[in-house]
């Protein structure tokens, strides 16, 4: 009789199993989205935000714009010159002095694929599964001394970007991203900190970036607006 029983509790677990671990990933979801103000992001039309990078000793500032239903641009200014990326919903293009040419060129493959996901104003998590992505609730463990929520996000190129949530604020700490770049795993992180509320919605205003525990620049905002108009034609590439 015991091992009927152990039997039916194992099948129990193993028929569950995946569809308790959706459930807990789809609850997480649910306390993150609200601490954010998720609703209010899925209202916003437009968002501009002005800042600067600070890299290997030296500081840029730049703008970046984003506009429903997808389109993304980030102006920077280094060294007293302009470079500028840009994707208009289909297509991304850069202009780049430093590279020899003021000319507008199109940006590869894998940069497009970056671009558009810069684009999605939404982020990667919300409605992941109409956007082709599972998710994984990997648990809790420690980071830094802090307790965090594990999600593992898989989306339909293959990248997997793993997202760590504070356990008591359901704020977003942490991502490190695995990407395809030319045929080779490329691994990146970023830290997320100095959260401020902004109509509404929470937004962090320092990130730092990085490899393998190693930080290789910051970012930091000065200012964020949103449902300011976006001349027409500001996302497409400029025909010379």
């Amino acid at each position: 009789m015991k091992s009927k029983l152990f039997a039916i509790i194992a099948l129990i677990i193993f028929v569950s199993g995946p569809f308790a671990l959706s459930q807990t990933a789809d609850q997480v979801l649910k306390q993150h989205f609200e601490v954010i103000g998720q609703e209010k992001v899925l209202k916003m039309k437009t968002a501009t935000m002005t800042g600067r990078i600070l890299q290997g000793g030296q500081e840029f500032t730049f703008t970046m714009y984003q506009q429903r239903p997808m389109n993304f641009r980030m102006d920077i200014t280094v060294q007293g010159q302009n470079i500028t990326q840009a994707f208009d919903g289909e297509n991304g293009w850069m202009v780049n002095p430093m590279m020899g040419t003021t000319d507008p060129q199109d940006m590869t493959p894998d940069m497009v694929k970056e671009m558009k996901k810069q684009a999605d104003m939404d982020g990667q998590l919300w409605d992941y599964k109409s956007k082709g992505s599972t998710l994984e609730y990997l648990g809790k463990e420690d980071m830094e001394g802090s307790a965090v929520h594990k999600l593992k996000l898989t989306d339909k190129e293959g990248d997997i970007t793993n997202y760590f949530l504070d356990a008591e604020t359901y704020i977003l700490l942490k991502t490190i991203s695995v990407n395809l770049v030319q045929g080779v795993e490329v691994e990146s992180e970023q830290s997320y900190g100095n959260y401020q509320l902004i109509d509404g919605m929470a937004i962090p205003f320092s990130i730092s970036t990085g490899s393998n525990g190693q930080v290789m620049g910051e970012i930091a905002l000065d200012n964020v607006e949103f449902n300011k108009d976006i001349e027409d034609g500001f996302f497409k590439k400029p025909v010379k």
